[in-house]
């Protein structure tokens, strides 16, 4: 049973928060550099008929879609999707590419400027290379994407290098990692997912991500939802880059105490109250049956049928877990639709 107490103590610690879809990894028509097919005023509209409250372009080797008139703060995140050489591993050389989202379109180019292996030219029409790092200064960068307020993303994991080491994948903790790739159900994203569960059992605090990559038209097929306070940037990158968001259409919340979804706190015997609601439209069917499941990281703990239609909470009392997570299914498709990051147990 979950208390009007709990109930209250977890929604008052997202008091004046709305909910938001949306994409962190897809790309324009922007010229240049850029191999997206839509424009921005394209991707306006098919958002608006996704209903779709944002997008992350991240186009290839610069900046310009940022400074086009179609684009607007909190419809639209700021970044890039560079690639790197990451050499001098225990496994060999490692190629990788990676998202960059940041609050504003200026911090992109200060970062690009702080790094000098990018070569970039400057200015709105600027373009960069993609460099050749150490692991050691890949994290510097990573280190220096937080500092400015950004996040960054390790994309498509298993579908750009396969390698048997799951530690291959890891640079830094808070990092995110794409677990929904493209869509729910694609064959992708059932390499991704035991990825993040290999590295969530090796201690690594990694966020679940989700992205849809795309480079044709808008799609819904694998969104984020979050809890801001804003309809901007910042807002949303405040919530990403500490973890609070889900992978996948539906929202997740969840607290030990005062601490929210993707933070840590020591549990001590403290109650999860967890709370599971807004759904997205492609994700919803009124035919369907959903279920949560609450796992820790021996397995699930605690499961129940929940409704798309309201808001579910559940609450258990934590032991000694290394941590505790979410994740939502539809069981009519026996489909995993959203996965909740963890909140760590420790100080």
């Amino acid at each position: 049973m979950v208390s009007i107490r709990e109930k209250q103590q977890l929604l008052s610690l997202y008091d004046g928060c709305r909910v938001y879809h949306g994409e962190l990894h897809d790309h324009s028509r922007s010229g240049g550099t850029a191999d997206g097919k839509c424009t921005l005023s394209e991707w306006v509209q098919e958002m608006g008929e996704l209903k779709m409250d944002f997008a992350a372009i991240l186009d290839h080797r610069q900046v310009r879609h940022m400074y086009l008139p179609e684009w607007k703060d909190g419809l639209f995140i700021p970044g890039t999707e560079p690639g790197t050489t990451i050499v001098g591993g225990e496994h060999g050389d490692l190629h990788i590419h990676y998202n960059i989202l940041l609050p504003n379109r200026f911090a992109l180019q200060q970062l690009l400027h702080q790094f000098p292996e990018y070569k970039f030219t400057g200015g709105i029409e600027g373009h960069f290379v993609y460099p050749t790092f150490t692991r050691e200064h890949f994290c510097e960068l990573v280190d220096a994407v937080k500092a400015l307020g950004g996040f960054v993303v390790h994309p498509h994991p298993m579908q750009l290098t396969k390698v048997e080491d799951p530690l291959d994948y890891w640079f830094r903790d808070g990092m995110g990692i794409e677990v929904f790739y493209m869509s729910a159900d694609s064959e992708f994203t059932k390499e991704d997912y035991p990825l993040w569960v290999k590295l969530l059992a090796a201690g690594k605090r990694v966020f679940a991500c989700a992205g849809g990559d795309e480079h044709a038209h808008a799609s819904d097929k694998a969104l984020t939802t979050l809890y801001a306070e804003d309809y901007a940037a910042a807002a949303y990158l405040d919530h990403l880059r500490i973890g609070d968001f889900t992978c996948g259409a539906v929202g997740i919340r969840m607290c030990v105490g005062d601490t929210v979804t993707g933070g840590r706190c020591a549990f001590s015997g403290q109650r999860l109250i967890v709370c599971v609601g807004d759904f997205h439209d492609s994700v919803k069917f009124e035919d369907h049956e959903y279920r949560l499941d609450i796992l820790d990281d021996q397995g699930v703990v605690y499961s129940r049928a929940i409704s798309c239609d309201d808001d579910s909470f559940a609450a258990i009392d934590t032991g000694d877990a290394a941590f505790y997570r979410a994740e939502v299914f539809d069981v009519t498709r026996n489909l995993r639709i959203a996965v909740g990051n963890p909140i760590w147990n420790g100080k």
